[in-house]
């Protein structure tokens, strides 16, 4: 049996996700900005810790969801 026939063809609920997870880590990205300008203007009362927190998610999840979109198209491309 060619290697061809063993790939499985990932089902679109992956790249949905992915899809998914990637606008989600933007809009966290988007809540830290606004949270360092909320802090440098003095209207939000966020430290620092919180800041660095919501930076740090909005990287891992952008980076899960990239590493599956790249998953799914590898293994979309090498399906027979």
């Amino acid at each position: 049996m060619s290697h061809a026939a063993l790939v499985v063809r990932r089902s679109p609920s992956t790249i949905v996700f992915a899809a998914f997870l990637t606008k989600l880590a933007k809009h966290l990205a988007l809540l830290a900005c606004f949270a360092i300008v909320g802090e440098a203007s003095g209207r939000a009362a966020m430290g620092q810790s919180t800041i660095f927190l919501l930076v740090v998610a909005a990287t891992l999840i952008h980076g899960v969801g990239q590493m599956l979109k790249r998953r799914a198209s590898a293994r979309y491309r090498d399906a027979p």
